[in-house]
């Protein structure tokens, strides 16, 4: 509130004339200045400026400056009112600071030398308070001015005397002056660094974290100074710092004061070669070994992995240096020879830094890497680098980064090569070779000197230099590019003709020429397998078997990545699992389609057990190993994955493709041609404004009706309406043409320059890549938005081999219908029946043959069950195997995370902190692995992206890896979450839900619930709610799943809930009425997309096989043991015996029932099977089944038919009306990107509740308690002593579900969190009582653990069901 003009006038020249008179005593003064604060208090800016402040501005300062006795509150209150001047308007802060009050309140705080105890003294208290503030203000306008004087150790002088309050204000004087401070003031801030280094053992975390803060902008500003870096040193800068860290501290530090101190260490070791020394002594090199493996995978920080990056390279002498800092660089380079622990130290960082550079998805920090790894293998020995080449096989890691396109880290890869060549020539030069890095070197030779008899058109995008970036002068950023236009050639060449250019060089092909020979072996041998049948040639399962473990077991873990590769095992064995489909472009006629699908079928079940089984236990799987070998080459594509970004530092990027715009486009302008070979259709030959997201496959049925026309053929009498029909006809044949799979198949061709556009990438996309092919780290002409891009179109042939394609895939999607086996309908199948991944993939990119191979084993390792008993029936039906109970797999699949890309993850966890995914340009390969090939991707970051596009229109106010808990940029979320509130009643939740849900807007706003009767309201009861819910759908009474019901009247599903088969011919059963079942399984729907999308928890125990349906996944007869493993069992040994029958009907031998065909030993007419469902009765599987008795000639219909009514017809409906209930709200598809495993984390939460370790990590304790209260020992030691059903009641209890969300406890939001509860009678009677909004537990400070423990167990037992007040 500003007071009135003329009152304030009044008052305030009543106050200056009191002040401004020197003869005035104590008490008069006093007076006055008492009274010009509390105007000054409630006065607004505008106000104070029109306060004369030449006299004012002089005297101030001259009463705080005044000697202490005699005074009074004087000092005090001229402080307090410089305070409330400058606070409410800075402008007084010069006025002030030039008539020396900075001075003068210096030297009031240093008054306090000769009072002992000042804090005791109440007058003087408050005069430092107001000097400290006074100072505060001053020092964020005039930091140089409180610089100068020595303000900063003033403040620290005496800081213990001060409470705690006041610590803080001083910190933040000091930091407001040493911020971004000239370096001629160094030595003024170095007096005030050993009282800072002082404080780093504070227990208060605010404290520590600004004077981390304060160090840090200490030794940023005299960071090119060695003297000033020094002081920094003798404080014992390193030594605190490094006692933070250490133990794991530094996970428990935060972010910012975390990248405080790795900036802190950073400075003091680029000038100061003590301090590299204590840091070596101190065993840096471990603690940073730790932190690089946790940000490395899975947080991927991509900011401290570049800090601590630099951090190393700072800890070494750099190669280059000039002439200024060569005595840094000797004292450096003593230090490490003076001890060899520590370049050991260095050493053993560098196979996290090959790692990381071959993972990383910036530029900027592969380069980083390599550097570093160039100054440790010139500092290392030539026995060293043999060794190192053995443990992390260094040339292949430079044979990877030569393969990329950013002339930076492929100049610096080159200068590593030659050095490890001059140290050992001849070790180097064999490993070179067989690990392509000699191949490497002539590829670029040959291509750059292509290049350079190319003629140059004019591009409008240049590299960005990466020289400086691990240089801490900013202003180097500014200079020129370091490597030359011709300098990688140069060097290239160089290294060629100095040491590649021998004889010996004639070694080599040999030794490829022996791999190349093994796999033309092996697979000339697995081809002669494939068609021959065990009985016909026994030897030939255990030639091949050995064969195989000596390519692939033996030979493949040494194969080189290149001799990999360039041997052609990829193209034989894709050629040998698709019978030649792979290799042969013409596809086989339809009438060989059955044939084509029994041989793929028989090849993969073959080359299945070859590539599972171990011979040796030491050894690891084929199918491991082929996988590895697959990524690494894969890895090698590392251009084929460009990451799109908008913002500024993007164009430091490798193949990042940077939008600089200042006003964000949303078009680009096209201009459409037809092919000058095009002659059918119309010229559009006009300018057309697209969105960014256009696709072909988008514009083209816009563009038809606009370029079509009639054939020369047509009678030129037709009207000008029935040409336009016959026009609109034909653009409308050529828009809705499909393929045979039933997909739209494009009808023109565009290109750009002559290359072809995929038609599902979108023209920004195409034209960016085209434009930049064969660079990397390229910025975008601002002109790039005003250009008209030239497109060119033209109509697809109508080949035969389109038209073959078209009617192969056809038959192919007749024939699925008639499939048993699911695998045979999987896409990874398809894939390899067809020889070619699925969509618009461009077939000569690096990367295909890779994928499509990774693909196919992928598939192979996740059916591998089903494709090795599907065997072991076929030998049971032949005769191979005699025993029914020996129809057993004991093979394992390689665990799923073993074809995860590291490096595809962190391009895609890269490519969705732009700015550019939240608006829905995603480049078309993000779109293509989601969708074709999760499996490279980490779920986290699968999670994230669907958190980020499926989830986008329900997203909460954050992204994270846990549906309940979301972090990311403050801009990505236009609006505060929407909810909206439901009531229900607890005795009639099911019919509340129903109505609930089917009246919830299904595309917009959150759900909460609320319980008639109850206080509560918000997060917890709406946990509850979804608790409660999930239960009462297991009742037994409803009549949805299969099973045993328990006492309690819920279902007793040990293997997981699955639906309960029901007629079709039935409406009701033991008066449950089916439309009520079918309403059950919609509800479920909602609610499992509900719980998905407003990252809810259900408690509900559904099989894996449910989860296979909620993915879209097909059911077959393996499925059946995973829900009921002795009906599973029963069938699988069935269909074995009725394909025994087949067999030798259908065989020369002599035909004996009796002898061959019995179950067991038991004929089956006395197994006494009818035809009705197993364990259910009353589903009759054919009309009058009960009285129609199994045998064995009508087994086959019986199996059949109990697959069909278990799997297919008899659940149906209800599968139908699940699904309809998720796609009202999301489409089902979506979810495919997850495997079931992953499903059920997200709908039901971490089945691990916490680690017992880790607990008090993830739990807060405030008011009244701390870590050493001994009630929360005994809390903490509690809960690691519960079991699962106490861990699962206490969750449940505090936060409303009985499972955690996805990462577990230290993924809860907000945290959990313990308070003192305050009890006013005998504290052993009071119970505990929560908050489950907020995570909150009211304790009591019971008297002893086992009171704790009883009261604990009552509570949550007793305590869940209702909310009210506590």
């Amino acid at each position: 509130m500003e007071v009135d003009e003329q009152a304030g006038a009044a008052v305030m020249a009543y106050a200056l004339a009191s002040i401004a008179d020197e003869a005035a005593g104590a008490g008069e003064t006093a007076a006055a200045l008492a009274v010009l604060c509390d105007v000054l208090a409630i006065s607004g800016p505008d106000l104070i400026l029109t306060i004369p402040s030449a006299g004012l501005a002089r005297r101030l300062p001259a009463l705080v400056a005044s000697a202490a006795g005699g005074e009074g509150d004087v000092p005090l209150l001229a402080a307090r009112a410089m305070a409330e001047a400058v606070e409410g308007a800075p402008q007084w802060a010069a006025r002030f600071a030039q008539n020396g009050a900075v001075e003068a309140l210096r030297g009031r705080l240093l008054a306090i030398d000769y009072i002992e105890l000042a804090e005791e003294e109440a007058s003087l208290c408050l005069c430092i308070w107001q000097c400290l503030r006074a100072l505060d203000a001053i020092s964020l306008q005039c930091p140089d001015d409180c610089l100068r004087r020595g303000v900063a150790a003033a403040v620290l002088q005496f800081f213990d005397f001060f409470s705690t309050s006041k610590q803080k204000v001083a910190l933040r004087i000091v930091s407001n002056i040493f911020n971004d401070y000239d370096e001629e003031y160094a030595p003024t801030v170095m007096e005030a660094v050993p009282a800072l280094c002082n404080l780093l053992q504070s227990a208060d975390k605010t404290i520590l974290e600004s004077t981390i803060s304060c160090l840090a902008m200490a030794a940023a500003g005299a960071s090119g100074n060695a003297e000033h870096m020094g002081k920094l040193c003798e404080s014992n800068a390193v030594e605190a710092t490094m006692s933070l860290m250490n133990n794991d501290g530094w996970k428990s530090i935060s972010d910012d004061t975390l990248t405080g101190i790795l900036g802190l260490l950073k400075n003091l070791a680029s000038v100061s070669a003590k301090a590299v020394k204590s840091l070596f002594e101190l065993d840096v090199c471990e603690l940073l070994k730790q932190m690089i493996t946790y940000y490395s995978s899975p947080h991927n920080e991509n900011d401290k992995l570049q800090m601590l990056v630099k951090l190393i390279y700072q800890l070494m002498p750099p190669l280059e240096t000039s002439d200024q800092h060569a005595e840094l660089v000797t004292a450096k380079k003593n230090v490490i020879i003076e001890q060899t622990t520590y370049i050991h130290q260095l050493t053993s960082v560098v196979t996290l830094i090959i790692q990381v550079a071959k993972c990383a998805a910036l530029s900027s920090i592969c380069y980083n890497c390599v550097v570093v790894i160039s100054n440790i293998v010139e500092l290392s020995t030539s026995t060293f680098l043999m060794e190192l080449q053995k443990t992390v096989n260094l040339s292949s890691f430079l044979a990877c980064l030569l393969a990329r396109k950013n002339r930076h880290v492929v100049f610096q890869t080159l200068k590593i090569s030659r050095t490890l060549l001059e140290k050992h020539h001849q070790f180097f030069f064999e490993t070179f070779t067989k690990e392509g890095v000699k191949h490497a070197i002539d590829a670029i030779v040959s291509q750059e000197k292509n290049s350079s008899h190319q003629s140059k058109r004019k591009n409008n995008t240049q590299e960005s230099c990466l020289c400086f970036d691990l240089y801490l002068e900013s202003s180097s950023t500014d200079e020129a590019c370091r490597i030359e236009n011709n300098a990688v050639m140069k060097l290239a060449e160089d290294i060629k003709e100095s040491f590649l250019a021998v004889k010996g060089s004639k070694k080599s092909p040999h030794r490829f020429g022996f791999a190349l020979k093994s796999v033309r072996d092996f697979f000339a041998r697995l081809n002669v397998h494939a068609v021959t049948t065990p009985a016909e040639n026994p030897d030939s399962c255990k030639q091949l078997s050995d064969l195989s473990r000596r390519l692939l077991s033996d030979e493949l873990p040494v194969t080189s990545t290149f001799e990999f590769v360039e041997s052609g095992i990829i193209k034989y064995l894709a050629g040998y699992l698709s019978n030649d489909a792979y290799v042969n472009a013409n596809l086989q006629n339809g009438q060989d389609l059955l044939g084509q699908l029994n041989e793929v079928r028989s090849r993969l079940q073959k080359f299945t057990y070859l590539a599972l089984t171990v011979s040796d236990e030491s050894s690891g799987k084929p199918l491991g190993i082929l996988v590895e070998k697959l990524l690494d080459a894969l890895h090698m594509c590392y251009d084929s994955f460009p990451v799109m970004l908008s913002d500024e530092q993007s164009a430091r990027e490798s193949m990042m493709i940077p939008l600089r715009y200042p006003e964000e486009p949303t078009t680009l302008e096209l201009k459409f041609r037809r092919s000058q070979r095009e002659k059918e259709l119309r010229n559009y030959d006009d300018v057309r404004s697209v969105s960014l997201f256009s696709t072909p496959d988008a514009i083209e049925a816009v563009l038809l009706t606009e370029i079509c026309k009639r054939t020369d053929q047509e009678p030129a009498s037709n009207s000008k309406k029935s040409n336009q029909e016959k026009e609109s006809n034909q653009s409308r044949k050529l828009v809705e043409s499909k393929n045979g799979d039933g997909n739209r198949s494009s009808s023109l061709k565009f290109s750009y320059n002559g290359t072809k556009l995929q038609p599902s990438a979108t023209f920004f996309e195409s034209i960016l890549r085209l434009m930049n092919k064969g660079q990397s780290d390229l910025s975008i002409d601002p002109y790039f938005w005003d250009e008209e891009h030239k497109i060119t179109y033209r109509r697809r042939n109508k080949s035969k081999d389109l038209s073959s394609r078209s009617s192969y895939n056809s038959q192919l999607s007749q024939v699925h219908e008639k499939f048993q086996q699911s695998w045979l309908k999987d896409p990874f199948f398809s894939t390899i029946l067809l020889g070619n991944l699925p969509g618009h993939l461009d077939v000569s990119d690096p990367s295909y043959n890779f994928l499509f191979m990774l693909k196919v084993l992928e598939g192979l390792n996740r059916f591998s069950y089903q494709l090795l008993m599907d065997e072991q029936i076929c030998k049971f039906a032949e005769g191979a195997l005699r025993d029914i109970n020996d129809l057993k797999v004991a093979i394992s699949p390689i665990p799923q995370h073993q074809f995860m890309s590291s490096l595809l993850t962190n391009k895609l966890e890269l490519q969705m902190q732009d700015s550019l995914f939240e608006d829905g340009l995603i480049p078309s390969w993000c779109v293509y692995l989601v969708e074709n090939c999760p499996f490279l991707l980490s779920f986290d970051t699968r999670w994230k992206y669907f958190c980020l596009t499926a989830h986008r229109s329900f997203m909460t106010d954050q992204v994270n890896s846990t549906p309940d808990q979301v972090n990311s940029h403050p801009d990505q979320v236009k609006s505060p979450p929407q909810t909206k509130k439901y009531r229900v009643t607890r005795s009639s939740i099911l019919e509340g839900a129903v109505s609930m849900m089917t009246n919830h807007d299904p595309s917009s706003r959150i759900v909460e619930v609320e319980f008639e009767g109850e206080v509560g309201t918000g997060r917890g009861p709406t946990f509850e709610f979804y608790t409660t819910i999930s239960h009462e759908l297991q009742r037994a009474e409803l009549g949805m799943w299969r099973g045993d019901s328990s006492e309690s009247g819920f279902m007793h599903a040990p293997f997981g809930l699955f639906p309960k088969p029901w007629s079709s011919s039935s409406t009701s059963s033991r008066e449950i009425e089916f439309s009520n079942v079918l309403q059950k399984f919609k509800l479920l729907g909602h609610l499992v997309v509900r719980a998905v999308l407003d990252g809810r928890i259900l408690d509900i125990p559904l099989s894996k096989a449910f989860y296979k349906i909620m993915l879209e996944q097909e059911l077959d007869i393996y499925d059946i043991p995973s829900f009921d493993p002795e009906l599973g069992k029963a069938v699988i040994e069935f269909q074995a015996l009725d394909n025994r029958k087949k067999f030798l009907e259908t065989s020369s031998r002599t035909f004996n029932p009796t002898d061959d065909l019995s179950y067991k030993n038991v004929k089956m007419e006395d197994l006494c099977l009818d035809f009705t469902l197993p364990g259910n009765p009353e589903y009759e599987l054919v009309p009058g089944g009960s009285e129609n008795m199994v045998t064995l000639d009508n087994l086959e219909e019986y199996v059949y038919l109990v697959l069909d009514a278990t799997l297919k017809s008899g659940i149906a409906k209800q599968i139908e009306a699940f699904k309809s209930g998720i796609n009202e709200v999301l489409a089902i598809k979506t979810l495919k990107m997850f495997t079931e495993e992953e499903m059920e984390r997200v709908l039901c939460g971490e089945h691990d509740s916490w680690a017992s370790k880790n607990l008090e990590d993830h739990i807060e304790f405030e008011h009244g308690y701390d870590t050493s209260s001994q009630s929360i020992i005994n809390f903490l030691e509690i809960l690691r002593e519960f079991g699962r059903e106490d861990q699962r009641a206490f969750i449940q209890f505090t936060t409303g579900a009985p499972q955690l969300p996805l990462g577990g406890l230290a993924s809860l939001d907000p945290k959990l969190t313990v308070v003192r509860k305050q009890c006013d009678g005998n504290v052993d009677d009071e119970l505990p009582s929560v908050n489950t909004c907020r995570h909150f537990i009211k304790l009591p400070p019971y008297s002893s653990k086992e009171i704790m423990r009883k009261k604990l167990q009552y509570a949550f037992t007793e305590g869940l069901g209702s909310f009210h007040l506590s």
